[in-house]
């Protein structure tokens, strides 16, 4: 008995060996990550939009954020649209055009309040206390008072935020 166990064992052990491919369907290739879905609303004028749009899918159903377009006002059932999701756990990214400041005041009227930045990451937030994750998002990288050296850039670009 103990033979046979041993001749099993050795046999799947040469298979193993002798066949690595088995497992090659189960590999995931690095450098390829998973197109986002995503929607937009009010348009595609947005600095982070046009940066996530090669990487991403647009589709107006399952998608995992929406991008909403600051450059032009939302309507009262837009906002209620964009609250409705929030409150269900989705990320809204308000977008304006590079150097422009208009996601605040779209932020402030889907949030009830605003940071200053040119683009504004929005979901709510899992603490039992409640409230919202807010992330501002820059067009470029500037460089931190901390530092001490100069050589450190601290940003919130597009890149850093979503790891493209």
């Amino acid at each position: 008995m103990i033979k046979f166990a041993r001749n099993i064992l050795l046999s799947t052990l040469s298979l193993l060996v002798i066949s690595p491919s088995i497992f090659a369907a189960d590999e995931v290739p690095y450098g390829q990550p998973d197109k986002r879905i995503i929607y937009t609303m009010n348009g595609t004028s947005g600095f982070v939009f046009n940066q996530i749009k090669p990487v991403s899918q647009i589709n107006s159903q399952g998608y995992e954020m929406i991008f909403v377009d600051s450059s032009v006002n939302l309507s009262k059932s837009q906002i209620s649209q964009l609250q409705n999701y929030l409150n269900q756990g989705g990320t809204i990214i308000v977008d304006a055009k590079a150097g422009t400041a208009t996601a605040q005041n779209v932020a402030k009227s889907i949030a009830g309040f605003s940071i200053n930045s040119e683009a504004i990451m929005i979901s709510k937030s899992s603490q039992p206390e409640g409230g919202y994750n807010v992330t501002p998002i820059s067009s470029s990288a500037f460089g931190s008072k901390a530092s001490t050296n100069g050589d450190t850039k601290v940003a919130n670009t597009v890149n850093d935020v979503f790891g493209l």
